[in-house]
């Protein structure tokens, strides 16, 4: 009886461990930022002043000196997270999507900073609940003030720029299936359990 029932628990001990080193799986996940640079429109040029009456041919006026070129703006658009096995399949999902941002970037950029008119239209469509309830003098007032900020936001668009992957291994631990029930020794003999003896 004694080796019936150890030979019984060593296998099962077995299958349970290995059960449980299985469910324990691992994959890696990259992530990047989406970001582009532009660049404000420059004031416009000051006109030279005209050259006083009475001034000698030669003589020119004191030049205003060109407005200093500003420095490009860095707007952070999203950031994208591809996972994969290991970790050149996650670099490689990653870079197929950023490739594919890239473009919807650029084309943020041009709408917000290249195109005047695109510019007013979306802020106009994205106020249109506000712009309707407004009076006509209001209405104008707000349409005068988001044409202005448009101005305030026109420029060249430079570049669309990924960072760096970020790159990392994620462990996680499946919990294992519970082993199925063991049938009892009664049931594998074919023994039916007793019936309890009829009333009298």
């Amino acid at each position: 009886m004694r080796v019936r029932i150890v030979s019984f628990c060593l296998p099962f001990a077995l299958l349970s461990l290995l059960s449980s080193a299985s469910s324990v799986t691992a994959e890696f996940r990259c992530s990047a930022d989406i970001s582009y640079k532009w660049v404000k429109k420059p004031a416009a040029e000051v006109s030279r002043p005209e050259a006083p009456r009475g001034a000698s041919v030669g003589s020119t006026p004191t030049s205003v000196p060109a407005p200093p070129t500003p420095e490009p703006a860095i707007v952070r658009l999203l950031g994208i997270e591809r996972a994969g096995g290991d970790e050149a399949t996650a670099k490689g999902s990653l870079q197929m999507e950023a490739d594919r941002q890239r473009i919807r970037a650029s084309e943020a950029c041009k709408r917000e900073h290249e195109a005047f008119g695109t510019c007013v239209a979306l802020k106009m469509s994205s106020r249109s609940t506000v712009l309707n309830s407004l009076s006509f003098s209001a209405r104008a007032e707000l349409e005068k003030a988001l044409a202005e900020e448009c101005r305030q936001q026109e420029g060249t668009c430079v570049g669309v720029e990924v960072s760096e992957p970020k790159c990392r291994e994620i462990v996680t631990a499946q919990p294992s299936p519970s082993p199925a029930p063991e049938k009892s020794a009664d049931t594998k003999g074919g023994k039916q359990p007793a019936k309890d003896a009829k009333k009298k």
